[in-house]
């Protein structure tokens, strides 16, 4: 659940990321086509109004010369007139007034505008051949003219200058605005990676404790181990050797052999004890080498038979080999015949002296099977994905002699092998145990720690 939640974290903070700068680039890209667009909008009402007024002016002037020199041409005279009076009133009104006086060409325009006023009776009486009034209305419109001239290149010469600070001013607000987000980027960034750290730190911590937690229990295991596998075999001898310091001279023969009869059983247990938890050391401080060898495979599986029938020759252990099975495979004969042996002991161990023990061989998938199969007390269910953790011992197994070490080992050197160990049991009915080793060697694997998969 741990490893889901950080997994999600991670992945949020990603997507965040990815999403943000996306977003950034986004506003980016808005940015520079904004400013594009204000560039290419640029203009300005009062250089329209000024232009329109003059444009009316020289109309009208060339409205009066057709009127006067060509006869029976209605040129419109006196409306082109009204328009220039409409254009001259615009400019003299409002805000248009104050850009004039910002100009400085305000009292210009008005006395020309005054005069074209005073021009009314002579437009209105103008006719075909007057070109004294012809004359006399060009000369008072020439002023005007000219004065909407210099408001029109003053105003544009305005414009330019208002634009280019304009837009100096706009490049200026874009580029800190450019900044702020690189330097909103940056933060963001920033920001992720101080998360991303943080939580793998945190997932590191994790680890730790998980480590020192489990530390600790494998502490509390071989403190319980100690006191309870080695006190024992102490005890027994200690009894054995009081005993015959007691009796001395007066203990019979027989009687003294039974007694160094217990003492060296229980020393060979104690030997075994120390063997199982020293190779639990060993195989986690990457001290076990292996030397593969090309061994026959039913004399592998007797060695381990024999050396369970040493201790207890009076059980039954049956052996079948597959007629698809090999006669050889290459391994380390040694790690896997103490594999195998472990495997036979526990299947002796946790069943009746009444039943047998069997173990069958079979190949499939380039890898040789052993199966090793009791009808004994099982693991209960709910116990069975601990039961390849060091010094852990299933609830039917109380009362029964044993480290809780042993299959640790065992699955370890399995997976060490290039191999898996793994198992399917029943409470009250037995267990089945399966090795598997590949056919040909592949070089030994990493130790992990003893995690058990469901078989």
């Amino acid at each position: 659940m741990t490893r889901r939640r950080d997994l999600a974290a991670y992945t949020v903070a990603g997507v965040a990321i990815v999403v943000f700068a996306i977003l950034l680039s986004f506003a980016l890209l808005r940015l520079a086509e904004t400013e594009a667009e204000m560039r290419e909008n640029e203009g300005d009402n009062m250089l329209w109004a000024i232009s329109r007024a003059q444009s009316a002016a020289l109309l009208l002037d060339s409205a009066v010369s057709r009127q006067a020199s060509i006869p029976q041409v209605t040129a419109d005279v006196e409306r082109r007139y009204n328009v220039v009076l409409s254009r001259l009133t615009l400019l003299s009104d409002g805000p248009q007034r104050r850009y004039m006086q910002e100009l400085g060409l305000d009292d210009e325009v008005e006395a020309a505008a005054r005069l074209t006023q005073a021009l009314e009776p002579q437009i209105l009486d103008l006719a075909f051949g007057d070109f004294e009034t012809a004359a006399s209305i060009h000369d008072a419109l020439a002023p005007l003219i000219e004065a909407l001239g210099r408001a029109g290149n003053q105003s544009m010469v305005r414009q330019w200058e208002a634009t280019g600070a304009r837009s100096d001013r706009q490049r200026a607000a874009i580029g800190q605005v450019i900044t702020s987000i690189v330097a909103i980027i940056a933060l963001g960034i920033f920001l992720s990676f101080t998360l991303l750290r943080a939580m793998a730190e945190r997932q590191q911590v994790r680890h730790f404790l998980s480590r020192e937690r489990e530390t600790a229990e494998l502490y509390r295991g071989f403190v319980a181990l100690v006191s309870h596998q080695f006190r024992t075999p102490l005890a027994v001898m200690d009894s054995a050797m009081q005993r015959v310091l007691r009796s001395g001279e007066a203990m019979s023969r027989a009687e003294i052999d039974q007694r160094a009869g217990q003492v060296r059983a229980e020393i060979r247990g104690l030997t075994t004890l120390l063997d199982a938890t020293l190779d639990v050391v060993r195989l986690e401080a990457g001290q076990v080498t292996a030397t593969p060898a090309r061994c026959e495979i039913e004399s592998l599986i007797e060695q381990a038979k024999a050396r369970q029938l040493a201790e207890t020759p009076d059980r039954t252990i049956g052996v079948s080999v597959g007629d698809e099975v090999p006669p050889s495979l290459t391994t380390d004969p040694v790690l896997a015949e103490q594999i195998l042996a472990n495997l036979i002991s526990n299947a002796v161990k946790y069943s009746p002296e009444t039943e047998p023990v069997s173990v069958s061989v079979s190949a499939e998938n380039r890898q040789i099977c052993f199966a090793v199969e009791d009808r004994g007390i099982g693991v209960p269910y709910e116990e069975q994905d601990k039961l390849f953790s060091r010094f852990f011992r299933a609830s039917t197994a109380q009362g029964v002699p044993g480290t809780g070490v042993g299959l640790s080992t065992s699955h370890q050197l399995a997976r060490f092998l290039g191999g898996e160990l793994d198992f399917v049991s029943h409470s009250g009915i037995g267990s089945v145990f399966t090795l598997r080793l590949p056919d040909e060697w592949a070089g030994p694997l990493a130790v992990s720690d003893p995690e058990r998969s469901p078989a």
